[in-house]
């Protein structure tokens, strides 16, 4: 019962219901043992059931003042004996005041109270003449035991307190951690989306510009050249608009998990719109697809998607060459051109830094070199096996 000296039980039993059942038990106990002394000592008044009301109502104040309460107690079992009532022990009208002292304070006023009473209580005894025998029996080792049954309860239940209150708080971390971790992903999610984004519609609008120009300048003069022209940029944007189309049901619908992954064949189409655009090229692609992971694959095709379209705005190349190769349980994809190193805004822009975040992320790397005499050259190196790195 003591142990639910705190706001509300399991069952939503306000407090006040058991600290006022421990204040009634403590004055039943007391007064039962007054009761069966009384005849034996001759004691016939109401002093002592008075005294035992008020062992009792001092504790409805222990939340407020527990070493007070504490205080009042061993006061008035001193001022008990005082005025010669009959004997209760020393121990049992202060058991429920050291329990909570003891459960809300530090261990020690209770024990140091609990000696007072211990000494007090032999020293009275030895000057009435009992039996050391008796003293050490009977008086000292009944009041020693009870007095460290209600202190080490006391410890018991505080400590039981204190465990429970660091595992909430460890739950309460444990749920801010969890929220911060959904808002990190939730914000990489955003990242990832807004780079796909980018690639996808700036490798469109690379292909838009190039056959809209090539359409414009063969008006009035190459028919055949200009309907092919709007027909490339019709299969760019139509691409473009499909994938666009995929994102934004994505962002629609956050659970969803069952988006198509891009694939290494996807890297055969990339090399077909830098064709249509006007390169010459060469591909070399002895990857095994079925043995290249989705997430692998993806980013792959992204880098590759980047990388051409780097080439068809900023370099002026004329020849693009892709290679693709699994070498030491890694994907290894290169892509060259023959034109001019990117320099000014564009060098060394988002696109390069979103393509080497790609191979990072996975655990790889990529790495480009440039010279006025070969071009550029983009490698990125994607581990098979390794997981991504969040």
């Amino acid at each position: 019962m003591l142990q639910h000296g705190r706001s509300q039980d399991a069952d939503g039993v306000p407090d006040w219901v058991f600290l006022t059942l421990v204040a009634c038990g403590q004055t039943f106990a007391i007064s039962l043992i007054i009761a069966v002394g009384a005849p034996s000592s001759g004691y016939s008044g109401w002093g002592a059931y008075a005294f035992a009301c008020g062992f009792g109502a001092v504790l409805l104040a222990h939340r407020a003042a527990p070493l007070g309460v504490l205080a009042v107690t061993i006061t008035g079992i001193f001022a008990y004996y005082a005025v010669d009532h009959p004997p209760i022990g020393m121990a049992v009208p202060a058991a429920a005041a050291l329990y909570f002292a003891a459960e809300r304070r530090n261990v020690w006023w209770p024990v140091g109270a609990g000696l007072v009473l211990l000494a007090v209580s032999a020293y009275f005894r030895a000057v009435n003449e009992h039996e050391p025998g008796d003293v050490l029996s009977y008086d000292l080792l009944t009041n020693a035991a009870l007095i460290g049954c209600a202190i080490a309860l006391a410890s018991t239940v505080r400590s039981r307190h204190q465990l429970r209150e660091q595992q909430e708080r460890i739950i309460t971390l444990e749920r801010e951690r969890e929220r911060d971790r959904a808002e990190r992903t939730m914000q990489e999610e955003r990242i990832r989306i807004a780079r796909d984004l980018h690639d996808t519609i700036g490798h469109a609008l690379a292909i838009v510009t190039v056959h809209a120009n090539v359409a414009r300048e063969a008006v009035g003069r190459d028919d055949d050249t200009v309907s092919r022209s709007l027909s490339n940029v019709t299969d760019a944007t139509t691409r473009s608009l499909r994938e666009l189309r995929s994102t934004v049901s994505m962002l629609h619908s956050p659970a969803r998990t069952d988006r198509v992954p891009h694939t290494m064949e996807g890297i055969q189409t990339i090399i077909e719109t830098a064709r249509q655009a006007g390169l010459t090229t060469r591909a070399e692609l002895a990857a095994e697809p079925a043995r290249v992971p989705p997430t692998i694959a993806t980013a792959a095709h992204r880098i590759a998607q980047e990388a051409v379209t780097n080439v068809i705005k900023h370099a002026g190349a004329t020849t693009l060459t892709i290679t693709t190769r699994i070498e030491d349980d890694a994907l290894h994809l290169t892509i060259g051109d023959d034109g001019r190193a990117p320099s000014g805004p564009s060098a060394g822009g988002h696109g390069i830094a979103g393509m080497r975040e790609r191979a990072a992320l996975l655990g790889g790397t990529l790495t480009t070199t440039s010279s006025p005499a070969s071009g550029t050259t983009v490698t990125a190196r994607l581990p098979l096996t390794r997981e991504p790195r969040t």
